[in-house]
């Protein structure tokens, strides 16, 4: 407590108004989401507020205001089913499994979570918060401590938001070049590619309210409670939503100010020495580097054996050297310019001028670091924002896309040869760092801001278009266009009563007339 009180004097005494006590809430056991949410929540502590933190990492030394609420056991189950599984597999998902595993993860996760018992006691807590920030993923019953709390909210997302997270500010999504994240498609899209993005995401959102916030009500009842809002209603009051997305990296789209772009928060500018035998291999590559990693979910030696030998013989013809993030501690038939080793300090190495290529699973923390550091990228997508995530890259010219299924020496080659020597691929990756550095603020200084903006405005409500007021027929202005075809059709059918009455008479004067 004197330390915490020590480090508000400090920072009042800098120009702080206040040190808030702050509540971070992430269920979902996924370490590359908390990589993006602790960037932000260490920062804040760093600024002198008291943070607690909920989710299935803990930091290895957190500082004096920052307390840990490890919910690892709570969803260690569903943790080791999902992602000790053949992920490789889901790169054969079809389209519609998507929704139902969606649905089915974030309750079996959001269960999970709420009824753990250290999160339980959180709703105890006698001292309050004065905020709370939650993890915009598929776990909107836990948006209900902010009620609970009487604390505005802020959501913050990983990625750039599953698309309903635009309705809870009411931000527009326009279906013909807002492509959903979950499938394949970039912003410009043909006929067929428009007509099923908008058939899947209007499908996505009728199982969303017939089906999935109601169980996730039901949910909020079982560990809440009565008395509270419905999780929609909750979602809808939301102060600010922080996406780990931007323009540079993805395309150009409306925004309310409710909603900050904040991509890359999580990319360090200042890089650490490499280990010496990893300092040593890049230095030594004269010829160039390539970076090959396959992210924290999937694991490189789970692919099947004859993918594997068809990479290694891609790269055993080529002089440049390659570093692999490889889990296992052999790898059969490894060539010598081949080093490998299960950890690997991912924005150190993309860092080393040396290093001109990265092949990579198309994940979008990997994808921003590639981008800030200038390195070209060879995409192997297997599941979820991957192939979008690449693909973005590929139509901005910066990177090769490998078609996991299609895996051979001779594509390999091909997707080597390209990234490696293509000067247009080359050339734009490193324009591509210029542009994403080329920002007023860091994207964590201003994920900070805004952070505190909402602090220092009290939830900022004048931030919240009225568009989350209005109900979905009026806000796409359904019953306007109701009431003028009413009042068009009304006038054609007085226009056509008077002619008929018109031609009647007519008729009769000259019957009578003759």
């Amino acid at each position: 407590m004197l330390v915490n009180f020590a480090i508000c004097f400090l920072l009042v005494f800098a120009g702080h108004a206040e040190c808030d006590r702050i509540l971070g809430l992430f269920p979902y056991p996924s370490r590359s989401h908390l990589s993006v949410y602790s960037t932000l929540t260490k920062a804040l502590a760093a600024r002198g507020h008291e943070l607690v933190v909920v989710s299935p990492y803990p930091l290895a030394n957190p500082p004096s205001n920052y307390t840990d609420v490890d919910t690892m056991p709570a969803v260690k189950a569903f943790h080791d089913a999902v992602f000790s599984a053949d992920v490789y597999e889901f790169a054969d998902f079809p389209l519609h499994f998507i929704l139902t595993s969606f649905w089915d993860e974030g309750l079996m996760v959001t269960d999970a979570f709420l009824q753990y018992e250290k999160v339980q006691n959180l709703l105890k807590d006698k001292r309050g918060f004065d905020l709370v920030i939650a993890e915009a993923f598929i776990d909107e019953a836990v948006y209900t401590f902010a009620q609970h709390f009487k604390a505005p909210l802020i959501l913050i997302s990983s990625m750039n938001g599953l698309h309903w997270i635009n309705y809870a500010v009411g931000n527009p999504t326009p279906w013909s070049y807002y492509p959903n994240p979950m499938l394949t498609y970039i912003d410009r899209m043909d006929f067929s590619e428009r007509l099923r993005n908008f058939l899947f995401s209007a499908a996505w959102d009728l199982g969303n309210q017939l089906h999935y916030f109601p169980k996730q009500n039901q949910l909020q009842q079982k560990y809440f409670g009565s008395g509270y809002p419905d999780v929609r209603e909750i979602q809808n009051s939301v102060s600010l939503i922080l996406l780990n997305a931007h323009f540079t990296m993805t395309f150009p789209r409306p925004l309310v100010p409710a909603i900050v772009e904040v991509g890359g928060m999580h990319v360090s500018p200042k890089n650490k020495k490499l280990p010496e035998d990893m300092q040593q291999f890049l230095d030594g590559a004269t010829e160039g580097a390539i970076y090959f990693s396959m992210g924290s979910n999937l694991r490189s030696d789970l692919m099947p054996a004859e993918k594997i030998q068809q990479i290694l013989a891609a790269f055993a013809k080529i002089p440049q050297r390659v570093l692999w993030k490889w889990e296992s501690e052999n790898l059969p038939n490894q060539p010598p310019n081949v080093k490998i080793g299960k950890w690997m300090p991912q924005q150190d190495i993309l860092a080393h001028p040396n290093v001109r290529v990265f092949i990579t699973h198309g994940g979008l923390l990997s994808a921003q670091e590639a981008a800030f550091h200038g390195v070209a990228l060879i995409g192997i997508p297997i599941f979820g924002d991957q192939m979008l995530n690449v693909k973005q890259a590929e139509r901005a010219g910066y990177a090769v896309v490998v078609n996991y299924q299609n895996i051979s020496q001779e594509a390999f080659s091909w997707a080597i040869e390209r990234a490696l020597h293509d000067e247009r691929i080359q050339t734009e990756a490193k324009r591509r760092a210029r542009v994403v550095r080329d920002q007023p603020q860091t994207p964590l200084e201003r994920a900070v801001f805004w952070t505190e903006y909402v602090l220092r405005h009290k939830g900022a409500p004048h931030l919240q278009s009225a568009a989350v007021s209005l109900e979905w027929y009026q806000l796409n202005l359904l019953d306007v266009y109701v009431f003028i075809a009413s009042v068009l059709l009304s006038f054609a059918f007085l226009l056509r009563f008077c002619l008929q009455k018109l031609i009647r008479a007519c008729s009769r004067a000259k019957v009578k007339s003759e």
